[in-house]
C-alpha cells in the first residue's frame, strides 16, 4: 500500500508539471536561485540576521548585481548588437553566389530535380514557407503566454525567489518530518548526494559558464572577428547546457567569419580555433576545477538527456534536463548498489599484504560491533 502511494504520487506529480510546462520557468527559475542563494542565507541567519531580512538582503544584492552587469555592458551590447542587425543583410547577400554554386555544383553532379540557385528554392517552397510563416503568426497571436512568460520571469521571478529562500530551512524540515522512519536514514542519506551533485553542476555550471563566454570573448576579438563581445556572451550563455554551447559557439562563429572575410580558410581556422581552445581548456582544467567529477554523467546520457528534457518540455525541459539526469543517476546507482548488495555481486576490494599496507592506513570493518 505504501509502495503504491509512492507511485501515485509522484506519477500524479510529474503528470502535474507536464501539463502547467509552459508556465514553469518563472518558477523554476525562482526555485534555482532560491537554492542557488540558500547557503549565503544561512550564514547571515547564522550572525543573528532574521531569516526574513536575510533572504530580503541576499534576493536584492543578487538582483542588483545582474542589473548592473546589464547596465555596465549595456552600451557596447547595444552597439554591437545594432551593427550585427545591418551587417547581417550584406553577410547574407555576400553568401549567395557562392550558396548557388554549391547547390549548381550538387544539382549537376547527383542529377536532383532541383533548383540551381536559393531564389529557385525559396520560390519552390514558397508554399510551405508562406504556411509556416502563417502558422508562426497565428502562434505569435494565439501564444501571448509567451510574452507572458518574459514579463513574468523578469517579474514573478525575483518573489518566487524571496518566499522560497525565505522559507527553505521549514521546507525542508516539514519535507523530512514525512519520511516514515524505517526509510528516513536512507532518504537523507541519498537526498544529502542529490544535493551535492547539484549543488555541484549548478553553481559549478554558472561558474564555468561565465569562463567560458568570457575567453570566447577574448579570443575572439584578439583575431578580429567582428561583434565577438554579443557572441562571447550568447556562447557562455548557451554553455550551461552541456554539448550545445560549443556546437552553437562554433557554428555562429563561423558563419559570421565566412560574412565577414568570406571564405578565408586562414580567418576561418583562427575563429575555429578559438573554440578549439576553449572547449580543451574547458575539458582539461575549467570544469575539473570548477565541477569535478559531482555530477558523474556519462556524455551520451547527457546529450540524452538534453534530447529528452526538449522533446518533453521545450526549452525549459533542456534546462531542467541535466540536473534532473544527475539526480535520477543518484537515485539509479543507489538501487544498482542495493540489488547487487542484496545478490551479494558486488566485487569483493582486495586486502592489501601486511607488506604493503602504509603504517598509517587503518583498515575498517563494516561491522563495528565486532
Amino acid at each position: 500500500m505504501n509502495k503504491w502511494f509512492w507511485i501515485g504520487g509522484i506519477a500524479v506529480t510529474a503528470l502535474f508539471f507536464y501539463l502547467t510546462r509552459g508556465i514553469l520557468l518563472p518558477f523554476l527559475a525562482g526555485l534555482a536561485v532560491a537554492y542557488f542563494l540558500d547557503p549565503l542565507a544561512d550564514r547571515l541567519e547564522a550572525r543573528k540576521v532574521p531569516r526574513s531580512a536575510a533572504a530580503a538582503i541576499v534576493i536584492t544584492i543578487f538582483f542588483l548585481l545582474i542589473l548592473a552587469v546589464i547596465i555596465a555592458f549595456w552600451p557596447i551590447m547595444q552597439s554591437q548588437i545594432v551593427a550585427a542587425s545591418k551587417t547581417l543583410p550584406e553577410t547574407l547577400a555576400t553568401l549567395k553566389p557562392k550558396f548557388n554554386e554549391w547547390m549548381d555544383a550538387i544539382a549537376t553532379r547527383f542529377n536532383l530535380d532541383m533548383p540551381h540557385d536559393v531564389d529557385g528554392l525559396v520560390s519552390t517552397f514558397s508554399d510551405e514557407i508562406l504556411v509556416k510563416v502563417r502558422e508562426a503568426a497565428t502562434g505569435a497571436i494565439k501564444g501571448s503566454i509567451a510574452v507572458f512568460n518574459i514579463l513574468s520571469l523578469v517579474l514573478i521571478t525575483p518573489v518566487v525567489a524571496f518566499y522560497l529562500l525565505r522559507d527553505w530551512d521549514r521546507i525542508i524540515a516539514k519535507i523530512d518530518s514525512w519520511l516514515p522512519e524505517p526509510t528516513a536514514k536512507t532518504v537523507r542519506e541519498q537526498a544529502e548526494k542529490v544535493d551535492t551533485v547539484l549543488a555541484g553542476f549548478v553553481r559549478g555550471q554558472l561558474l564555468v559558464s561565465s569562463c567560458l563566454g568570457i575567453l570566447y570573448a577574448v579570443g575572439w576579438a584578439i583575431v578580429g572577428l567582428d561583434f565577438a563581445i554579443v557572441l562571447g556572451l550568447l556562447a557562455g550563455v548557451m554553455s550551461f547546457i552541456p554539448f550545445v554551447g560549443a556546437l552553437f559557439a562554433g557554428v555562429v562563429a563561423v558563419a559570421m567569419a565566412i560574412g565577414q572575410w568570406g571564405f578565408d580558410p586562414v580567418n576561418i581556422a583562427l575563429v575555429i580555433g578559438v573554440v578549439l581552445v576553449v572547449q580543451t581548456l574547458e575539458g582539461s582544467v575549467i570544469s575539473p576545477k570548477l565541477v569535478g567529477d559531482r555530477v558523474g554523467l556519462h556524455p551520451v546520457w547527457v546529450l540524452f538527456a538534453v534530447f529528452a528534457g526538449g522533446e518533453i518540455a521545450g526549452f525549459v525541459g533542456v534546462l531542467v534536463a541535466v540536473p534532473a539526469a544527475a539526480a535520477i543517476a543518484v537515485l539509479v546507482r543507489f538501487y544498482i548498489d542495493h540489488y547487487l548488495d542484496h545478490y551479494e555481486l558486488q566485487p569483493k576490494a582486495s586486502v592489501p599484504q601486511a607488506s604493503e599496507q602504509p603504517a598509517h592506513v587503518i583498515v575498517e570493518s563494516k561491522d563495528t560491533d565486532g
